[in-house]
């Protein structure tokens, strides 16, 4: 007979454009997004995983409400990464429909729809956004209070629900503020930001289970980049390929650490 393999570990990364994006863009195949460097992680270590990466570019929060059920229920994850709050940080006031229409990559080649988005749709969203970015910088950033609430009160719903199966290892993200490069364009968004960040860190530890965790960004970026933003997110607000590999590795560090503890994920005894 042959021997047994342990049973892979299945995990499920969801988040918008900071799981799924590497700034810069188009470097070489190895330039791997965190999920994919978990799942590299975890092969090296001699660990069968299988990593699903459920991600869309500008995700608000509120959508994992209405896709748990297709994506958990089916898939039954070991393992439950979540990156949001972010999106809901950036804007003070311009709606999300409007910044995924204006800077949306699905526009086709076509004569009017290129003079439509450069002499029409463009122009509007830049005057748009320098009156948002001067507005950010005399109103309170954080005026609008009910975004953390309500961001904390659709993941606290969510992990109520995937906790009906099998209990899986959650982890919350830490969110970084943008660099240098965009606080000119978004004045109050640090400041929301760590509005949101403390209110996701609240939430942790109010739920207060062992399998419900808050995964601090800012330590590595301290410890592989020496603190510096530009470093870790060039374009403003994504991870370089280096912090994605960074948080992948001590992801999948974490996750291996909790499976010796599950005992459907243990390795199995080699027979002679």
């Amino acid at each position: 007979m042959p021997t047994p393999l342990p049973l892979p570990i299945r995990v499920l990364v969801k988040g918008a454009s900071t799981v799924n994006w590497v700034s810069w863009m188009g470097g070489p195949r190895t330039d791997f997004t965190f999920p994919r460097a978990i799942e590299a992680q975890l092969a090296a270590d001699g660990r069968p995983s299988e990593v699903r990466a459920i991600t869309m570019t500008s995700e608000q929060t509120r959508k994992i409400l209405s896709t748990w059920q297709a994506e958990v229920l089916n898939f039954s994850p070991d393992v439950i990464v979540l990156v949001y709050g972010h999106y809901e940080t950036i804007h003070l006031f311009l709606p999300r429909w409007l910044e995924r229409h204006a800077n949306s990559l699905k526009g086709r080649p076509r004569r009017l729809s290129m003079l439509y988005r450069e002499r029409v749709l463009r122009p509007v969203w830049m005057m748009l956004a320098r009156l948002q970015a001067r507005l950010d910088k005399v109103l309170d950033p954080t005026i609008r209070r009910s975004r953390p609430r309500h961001v904390t009160a659709d993941l606290e719903r969510y992990i109520t629900h995937v906790q009906k199966v099998g209990s899986p290892l959650v982890i919350l993200f830490e969110l970084l503020p943008p660099s240098e490069r965009y606080r000119s364009w978004f004045p109050g968004m640090a400041a929301r930001m760590e509005v949101m960040n403390a209110a996701i860190a609240d939430l942790v530890t109010r739920v207060d289970l062992p399998n419900v965790r808050y995964f601090r960004v800012s330590e590595l970026v301290d410890k592989y980049a020496d603190g510096d933003p530009e470093v870790a997110t060039p374009d403003g607000f994504h991870y370089s390929p280096m912090l994605h590999r960074e948080i992948g590795v001590a992801l999948a560090q974490q996750i291996e650490e909790w499976a010796v503890t599950q005992s459907h994920l243990a390795r199995v005894a080699r027979t002679r």
